[in-house]
């Protein structure tokens, strides 16, 4: 829960451990209005150490925000855990991409596929004799080979 306190007629919203990142972003935008930067971005940090939520670091939006804004407030698990997690939002974003080509390229390629498979059983039917029907049963290639050894 959120504490508002008010120093000098302008109030101010201190997020406290289990507040949103949305929360840390807009204090961090009050104290820059009346601080200006630098001392915006100490008087925040000097915040996030007392209160900071160590799942934010783990966002990978907040971990933009915290790099834009030049503050650096995590260790280098959750920077990987930030970094991995947007790779996966990227490969995700690529699945969505390749849907589209997935509902109409696997149908393609596999009616193609198919047709490939027809034409080729369609020659070889036309130049099929009755020797080669007998050598789909286990008869017919006990006779053929009979009929080889006899020449």
């Amino acid at each position: 829960m959120p504490i508002p306190i008010k120093i000098q007629q302008k109030r101010f919203v201190i997020p406290e451990s289990g507040d949103p990142c949305e929360l840390w972003v807009g204090y961090f935008k009050q104290l820059k209005k009346h601080t200006g930067t630098n001392n915006a971005r100490m008087l925040w940090l000097v915040t996030w150490k007392s209160n900071g939520d160590a799942s934010c670091t783990t966002n990978p939006r907040f971990h933009t925000w915290l790099a834009r804004n030049k503050i650096d407030v995590s260790n280098a698990a959750t920077r990987t855990v930030a970094d991995i997690s947007s790779m996966g939002s990227n490969v995700m974003g690529l699945g969505k991409n390749l849907t589209g080509f997935l509902t109409w390229g696997v149908p393609i390629t596999l009616g193609f596929l198919l047709l490939v498979i027809g034409v080729v059983l369609w020659n070889t039917s036309k130049k099929a004799d009755v020797m080669d029907l007998a050598m789909l049963s286990p008869a017919g290639r006990g006779a053929t080979a009979l009929k080889l050894l006899q020449k």
